[in-house]
């Protein structure tokens, strides 16, 4: 997205960049554990996603009240990324770790309501191509040209 400023010598980019609907390469920049109540966590994971410069954030619940939903979302979490220490205290060292997501939004009115992000692994995450890093931001405008 470009803040234009009503004049194209102001051109700014303001860094958030809407990743394309589709199955994309991952890697994890940041875990954010944030305490929900007394037993309950959310863990907010950030992705740098191969080719683009927009991240993503993914969000597991923990709540031991529903560790059958639990263990359902976090299995394909940890396949995805090649996490064999399943230990949630352990969560900062999840970053760095490469996985696949798959992308999907929901539209109301023509507008993006939500964004669905569910992790892969096995034949649909070895399918992708390998990890490539954004390519280097051009500045479109360049004082002086108008």
């Amino acid at each position: 997205m470009a803040l234009w400023r009503n004049q194209p010598n102001t051109y700014r980019h303001s860094g958030f960049i809407d990743i394309p609907e589709g199955e994309h390469r991952v890697r994890i920049c940041r875990v954010q554990v944030e305490p929900i109540s007394r037993n309950r966590k959310c863990f907010e994971i950030t992705f740098e996603v191969s080719g683009y410069h927009g991240k993503l954030w993914y969000h597991l619940w923990y709540d031991p009240e529903k560790i059958d939903e639990w263990e359902k979302r976090s299995d394909s979490f940890f396949n995805s990324f090649n996490i064999e220490d399943h230990d949630i205290s352990q969560s900062r060292k999840w970053v760095g770790a490469s996985g696949a997501v798959s992308v999907s939004y929901k539209y109301y009115d023509y507008e993006c309501e939500a964004k669905y992000i569910h992790c892969l692994y096995g034949t649909r995450k070895d399918s992708l191509p390998p990890w490539k890093d954004a390519p280097y931001e051009v500045e479109l405008f360049k004082p002086g040209l108008f």
